[in-house]
């Protein structure tokens, strides 16, 4: 599990993680971000996700990147 604000997210639930995603691909300003992608999906028959931005998704970059790293996945 991992918790990230109010939230409790369990990781086996995760599909992927972009790390540098955008909030709002329609939009001329762009906030940069992380989004997490479910293994489920929503109604409109995509990856549900949720998009962190600020603190939130600096903590989320540490940690995914941490763990790529012992993982082996990170030059």
């Amino acid at each position: 599990m991992l918790k990230v604000g109010n939230l409790v997210i369990n990781l086996s639930a995760i599909a992927y993680v972009d790390l540098e995603a955008k909030q709002n691909y329609v939009t001329d300003r762009d906030t940069v971000g992380v989004r997490v992608y479910f293994k489920t999906v929503d109604d409109a028959g995509c990856l549900a996700s949720l998009f962190f931005k600020g603190k939130e998704a600096e903590y989320l970059r540490k940690y995914f990147l941490s763990v790529a790293a012992l993982c082996g996945g990170v030059e």
